[in-house]
């Protein structure tokens, strides 16, 4: 739970006066290399790699009645769910569902990279393999359920060009433009249901849904060159 203390306590940030203390580092060449490639492609870009969701369907009733409430925040009621799919060493797929929460359980500043360790999730469901396995050194990997009525409201993630990972996504069950909703960059994205896609999440963004079991997997990749070459190989339309 996120009290509202809490909530105001972030709202103080300023990354001017991080900057200006000196912890908010300055990026590095290989920062802007990596992130003009990314930007290069696009911001929604789908890839040619698309889960099997039947299969995917048959493989997450193990957990039916399990899955985690995520980021609750105090004085709101919103129906979303997650299980922890890559997290911590230790961590069942009940745990870390969300990195304020791990800050929190753990008292320690986290970042996306320290999340290494495949949970048990990762072997039931195979299915999704076929994106996880891509990378050889995926970090923390989450799967989100938003049920009806259920939003993550605008917001952006790791914006600074220095961040560690960028975002792929799986949009798995009930994720269609009849079900389902994803606002980018203030524009309505069009999703396939079961494709994945490079999604820059720096940009602001917004999700809602119209029925239950609205599922994706959130993918953070560590952010090399060799990562991002590995999805510019998947790119669903790439150079002739």
């Amino acid at each position: 739970m996120i009290t509202n203390e809490e909530k105001a306590e972030l709202a103080k940030f300023s990354y001017l006066e991080a900057f200006r203390d000196g912890t908010l580092p300055a990026p590095k060449i290989m920062d802007l290399v990596c992130e003009s490639q990314l930007a290069a492609l696009g911001d929604f870009v789908p890839l040619k790699v698309k889960i099997k969701l039947g299969e995917f369907r048959n493989e997450i009733k193990k957990y039916d009645g399990k899955w985690v409430p995520y980021l609750p925040r105090e004085g709101e009621l919103n129906d979303r769910q997650g299980l922890n799919y890559i997290g911590l060493e230790g961590d069942t797929p009940f745990d870390s569902i969300s990195l304020p929460e791990a800050r929190k359980r753990t008292g320690k500043k986290l970042v996306e990279i320290d999340f290494s360790t495949k949970t048990q999730l990762y072997n039931d469901l195979p299915s999704l393999k076929a994106i996880t396995d891509v990378w050889p050194d995926p970090c923390r990997c989450t799967l989100v359920k938003v049920n009806k009525g259920g939003w993550f409201p605008y917001h952006r993630d790791s914006v600074l060009l220095n961040r560690r990972t960028f975002r792929i996504i799986a949009f798995l069950t009930n994720t269609g433009a009849e079900c389902y909703q994803w606002e980018h960059d203030y524009t309505m994205r069009t999703i396939e249901e079961g494709r994945c896609y490079y999604v820059n999440t720096q940009l602001a963004h917004r999700t809602h849904s119209y029925v239950p079991d609205s599922i994706h997997l959130v993918m953070n990749i560590p952010k090399t060159l060799e990562n991002v070459f590995r999805v510019m190989d998947i790119l669903k339309h790439g150079e002739t």
